[in-house]
């Protein structure tokens, strides 16, 4: 099955994911945890911590769910 596009979501492998909502214009996270399970397996505190591993490692991780991986 090829990957479908839904308004920025991408469905792979029957799961949805989608881009991280980013707002790197502040350089920390808040300290609320809200995790968040990273298309590269890892279960990140919340969706800013995500997007900053993103901005660090120069990647695309997606958001593969709400919750731990």
């Amino acid at each position: 099955m090829s990957d479908l596009c839904f308004l920025g979501n991408t469905r792979a492998n029957n799961m949805l994911q989608r881009q991280a909502n980013c707002n790197l214009k502040v350089n920390g996270c808040n300290k609320i945890y809200n995790p968040i399970c990273g298309s590269d397996g890892i279960t990140y505190a919340n969706e800013c911590l995500l997007c900053l591993e993103n901005k660090k490692r120069q990647t695309s991780i997606l958001v593969e769910k709400s919750g731990p991986c």
